[in-house]
């Protein structure tokens, strides 16, 4: 998404978003993915344009490994994303499609 690669359906969507709408990722990696440097430049250029991160839990990998990140559980990112529209209704706010 940072790189502005469009090689797959998600990429396009996510390429051709109105950012004046909000968008969520919510990543799943294995440990050393998720701590290399080229991950935390990536995640600075989608929080620039506004994308909110749902970051990985530590657990069980599907590598086999243990450590950070595995996807939030589903719950987590329904709680997050409930917050914000929750938040976006109270104070007025037009943003909530």
């Amino acid at each position: 998404i940072a790189g502005g690669l469009c090689d797959n359906l998600l990429t396009c969507i996510v390429r051709a978003w109105d950012y004046d709408k909000p968008l969520f990722v919510a990543p799943a990696m294995n440990t050393l993915m998720w701590n290399n440097p080229f991950t935390e430049k990536h995640l600075m250029v989608i929080d620039e344009l506004g994308i909110s991160l749902i970051p990985p839990v530590s657990k069980r990998l599907a590598c086999g490994d243990y450590g950070n990140g595995a996807m939030a559980e589903p719950s987590l990112i329904y709680q997050a994303v409930r917050i914000y529209y929750d938040a976006q209704l109270r104070s007025g706010g037009s943003n909530v499609s």
